[in-house]
């Protein structure tokens, strides 16, 4: 017969795991505009880049939304990899807050009978009210299976009452040391949450069926852990997804590999003090604090350290699609990041193929295959599509907007950009001649201003956006021009008594002169919209000259 305590441990587990997912979906939406706000903010500067990652990450309670909101801003341009670097470090050390809670509010404090009466109050609350109560009410009901999930696991432990005791485990030698860090590992890879391995090891610390050297083993494996599952995850990621994931693979590894020689040294320390009379509280504080000094250590050569993984991992051109993660979709604001992202790369692209064909010495044979174009607009448009956008939001909803129209104007031009006769006709026909090679030039120079965009620099960002305002400018006053010259040519063309033939090539050509330089000056007003209210949606609080 299956003794009770197990179906208490597994219980316990899953109640764990699934508060713990709750807790972090409501404070998620609850803090997310701050969060980017803090990011955006404090990341220019490696230190206050690790505190704002650490202070984020222990208030959601999730490294991985940490983790998609910096990998949203480095796709789209605000950040550097390297200024990425900052956040990354203190996310690892936010991650520790929870096995303060756990210690303080499920071990120290028995607060499982409490919960259910709370648990009642706060499922009252999710379901009957709504907006901000609604979410402390989600907030309070993942607190309160989270103690509960503690409660049972503790009632668990009963089941290894003479089964399990230090003297069963691996011997306290750098091998024994070794393989209760890959159980750490083996663990963390399975549940797919360090927090509920690190939960259940501080349970064992305090039920005596553990040793503190081998609790601290298990939790250095479960925090190098984390990182093959980020690896795992970013198999056919983006290049930020897959340089981040080998980023905190490096650097947990290291901090893992330090923490476990210095273990003796750590003990005798501890030993010292008062700590070890109370092991719960020393293997947090273990944890927390090979954390800290393993990000201390790392911060001043993040320069160096992100060198290193763009070396490891080397830029690649990759096709749009594989830019387009669905792991983004979690957060929508990090997915309208990705999508500014990759409609910049796509007007990049198209501009200057397009620009290329509009220079002199243009040959009917050069006019481009578009399948990729086609494609890449689909797949933006497929994914902008797919982001569900929180109600009462009008600065990301505006923003939606634009980069819906963005991609419909697109679409258009790349259209326009297929029709190789009417494109032939209007470089070589004297009339049109000036004007096609004028809104080539423009094309050229946009694709060339966008090529050379670097990330994570402020005052080139803003130099950036005031050189393709300009771009625009000369696209919106040639418009008029373009419309008159039309009219006149017109009419120029029907009193010279010219075929037919050549009088509708002129026509048609210069038709498709006149819309495709529409669409491309709607493409990049769109393009500078959307790009002032990514940014007004970073900077807290957004005001309403701002969002306009």
């Amino acid at each position: 017969m299956i003794p009770d305590g197990i179906f208490h441990l597994l219980g316990g587990i899953g109640l764990f795991l699934y508060g713990m997912q709750a807790l972090t979906a409501e404070l998620k939406v609850m803090a997310s505009d701050q969060a980017r706000a803090a990011i955006r903010r404090f990341a220019a500067r490696p230190v206050t880049g690790m505190a704002a990652g650490a202070a984020i990450t222990a208030l959601i309670q999730s490294s991985s939304a940490t983790m998609v909101m910096t990998l949203g801003f480095v796709g789209a341009g605000i950040l550097s990899f390297s200024q990425s670097l900052g956040i990354i470090l203190g996310a690892n050390i936010g991650t520790t807050f929870t096995g303060w809670m756990v210690m303080l509010l499920g071990v120290k404090i028995n607060l499982g009978t409490l919960a259910f009466p709370v648990l009642f109050a706060a499922g009252l609350m999710r379901i009957l009210t709504s907006g901000a109560v609604a979410r402390l009410g989600g907030v309070l009901a993942g607190l309160c299976l989270i103690f509960i999930g503690i409660d049972l696991l503790k009632e668990g432990m009963s089941v290894f009452d003479g089964l399990l005791s230090p003297e069963n485990l691996p011997t306290d030698t750098l091998w024994g040391r070794l393989q209760l860090l890959g159980l750490g590992v083996v663990v963390t890879v399975v549940t797919q949450s360090s927090s509920a391995g690190v939960a259940a090891t501080i349970v064992l610390l305090s039920e005596g069926h553990v040793s503190f050297t081998q609790a601290a083993a298990l939790v250095i494996g479960m925090t190098v852990g984390t990182t093959f599952t980020g690896v795992l995850a970013s198999l056919g990621g983006n290049i930020a997804m897959r340089r981040t994931a080998i980023a905190h693979l490096i650097f947990n590894l290291t901090q893992g590999l330090v923490a476990l020689s210095l273990l003796d040294l750590v003990v005798r320390v501890m030993a010292a003090g008062i700590t070890m009379g109370d092991a719960p509280l020393a293997l947090v504080l273990f944890h927390s604090g090979f954390a800290l000094v393993g990000a201390l250590v790392f911060l001043p050569f993040t320069g160096a350290f992100a060198r290193l993984v763009e070396w490891l991992v080397p830029e690649r051109p990759l096709a749009i699609e594989q830019e387009l993660d669905a792991r983004f979709l979690t957060d929508p604001a990090a997915a309208l990041d990705v999508v500014l992202s990759g409609s910049r790369r796509q007007i990049s692209a198209l501009f200057g193929q397009l620009g290329a064909l509009l220079a002199p010495g243009l040959r009917p044979a050069e006019v481009p295959d578009l399948a990729g174009q086609v494609s890449n607009a689909d797949a933006l448009g497929l994914f902008l599509s797919q982001i569900a956008l929180p109600e009462k939001d009008p600065l990301r909803q505006e923003r939606y907007g634009e980069l819906m129209a963005l991609l419909d104007h697109l679409r258009r031009l790349i259209q326009r950009a297929g029709q190789g006769g009417r494109m032939t006709v209007a470089m070589y026909e004297p009339m049109l001649r000036r004007e096609t090679l004028y809104f080539g030039a423009i094309l050229r120079a946009v694709a060339q201003l966008e090529a050379g965009f670097i990330p994570g620099d402020a005052e080139k960002a803003r130099e950036h956006a005031t050189q393709l305002a300009r771009l625009h400018a000369r696209l919106v006053r040639a418009q008029p021009r373009l419309a008159r010259r039309e009219d006149r040519l017109r009419r120029r063309v029907l009193s010279t008594r010219a075929a037919p033939p050549r009088i509708f090539a002129i026509t048609d050509s210069m038709r498709w002169l006149r819309r495709s330089s529409a669409h491309a000056e709607r493409v990049l007003f769109h393009l500078l919209a959307a790009e002032r209210q990514a940014m007004a949606a970073h900077a807290p609080p957004p005001s309403s000259d701002t969002a306009a």
